[in-house]
C-alpha cells in the first residue's frame, strides 16, 4: 500500500481526526414531535401534536403536554409506541387570541425506552403561530455554554435591532433534571431602540442526569402597536466534560490512524530522497 504525502492527505486525516465522532454520533431522538395550528377569524385555536417513534425498538409511558404561557395542558399517556408509529393528538385549550401576530408554542413529551426504565427521556419541541398577520420579532440574540470549575452556566446576548424601545418578557425552557434558580418562570426588562443586553444564568442539574450536551430553549415576547411578537433563541448547555468516554474513544482511534497514515507518508517520501 502506498501512501501519497500532500496537502489532501493531510486534510483528510485531519478531518478524519476532527469530525468524524461526530458524524458517527450524530442522530436524532428517538421520539420526534411536530405541531400544526389552526386559528380562526374569533381567536379560537386548535393545535394538532405528532409523535412519531424513529427507533428500531419501542417506547413506553410516554406523556405529552404543552406548555400555553403560564398553564400546562396535559394531553393523553400513551403507553407504547411501535417502530416507526405516528400518533396524532389535538388540543383546544389553548387561551384565545386577541392580539394580531406571532405566539409561541411549546410542546414536552416524557418517555421511557426499555433501558431507561428509571429515568425518564424529554422529547421537546418549539414552534409558532400567528393570528391575523406573520409579524416579524425584530429582537434576537444569541446563547454560549461555559464550562467552568464552579458550574455549568449559559452566556445570553440579547439585541434589539429597532429604533424602537421594546419591553420584552422571557420563558428560559430547560429540560428535566436541569434548573435555574435565578430563572424561573417568566422575566422581563426593557430593551431600548438599537441596545443589547448581556446576562448570564447558572444552572444546576440533579444527581441522577449524566454529563452530556443538553438542549436550551430561551422564548422572548413583547407587544407593540396592538401587535404580539414572539422570538425564540437555542442553544446547548453542556455538563462534565466536553467529551464522553465513547467520543474521546472516537477521536483517540481517529488520530491514530492519522498518526499511522502520516508515518507510511513520511516513511515512503524519506525513503524516495535516498534512493
Amino acid at each position: 500500500m502506498r501512501f501519497h504525502l500532500n496537502q489532501k492527505t493531510i486534510v483528510f486525516f485531519l478531518f478524519a481526526a476532527l469530525y468524524l465522532p461526530q458524524f458517527v454520533n450524530a442522530g436524532e431522538p428517538p421520539l420526534q414531535l411536530s405541531t400544526k395550528s389552526q386559528v380562526d377569524e374569533s381567536g379560537a385555536v386548535t393545535v394538532f401534536l405528532t409523535l412519531k417513534n424513529t427507533a428500531d425498538e419501542p417506547l413506553f409511558h410516554i406523556h405529552p403536554m404543552f406548555h400555553f404561557h403560564h398553564t400546562n395542558a396535559m394531553m393523553p399517556m400513551i403507553a407504547k409506541m411501535q417502530p416507526g408509529e405516528t400518533v396524532t393528538l389535538k388540543n383546544t385549550k389553548h387561551p384565545p387570541v386577541v392580539r394580531a401576530g406571532r405566539y409561541p408554542l411549546v410542546a414536552m413529551a416524557h418517555y421511557n425506552t426499555e433501558r431507561t426504565q428509571s429515568v425518564p427521556l424529554t422529547a421537546l419541541h418549539t414552534d409558532s403561530f400567528y393570528y391575523q398577520e406573520p409579524v416579524d420579532s425584530e429582537v434576537s440574540g444569541k446563547i454560549e455554554s461555559v464550562v467552568a470549575s464552579t458550574g455549568s452556566f449559559l452566556k445570553v446576548l440579547l439585541e434589539n435591532h429597532s429604533a424602537a424601545l421594546k419591553n420584552v418578557r422571557m420563558m428560559l425552557l430547560l429540560p428535566p433534571g436541569v434548573n435555574a434558580e435565578s430563572f424561573k418562570g417568566m422575566m422581563g426588562f426593557t430593551l431600548r431602540g438599537g441596545e443589547s443586553k448581556y446576562f448570564e444564568v447558572p444552572l444546576q442539574r440533579s444527581a441522577e442526569s449524566p454529563d452530556g450536551s443538553y438542549p436550551v430553549h430561551l422564548m422572548i415576547e413583547y407587544g407593540e402597536m396592538l401587535k404580539h411578537y414572539t422570538g425564540e433563541i437555542r442553544g446547548k448547555i453542556q455538563f462534565g466534560p466536553l467529551m464522553d468516554a465513547q467520543t474521546l474513544a472516537l477521536h483517540s482511534l481517529a488520530i491514530a490512524l492519522m498518526s499511522l497514515g502520516l508515518y507510511f507518508a513520511y516513511k515512503r517520501k524519506w525513503k524516495l530522497a535516498n534512493a
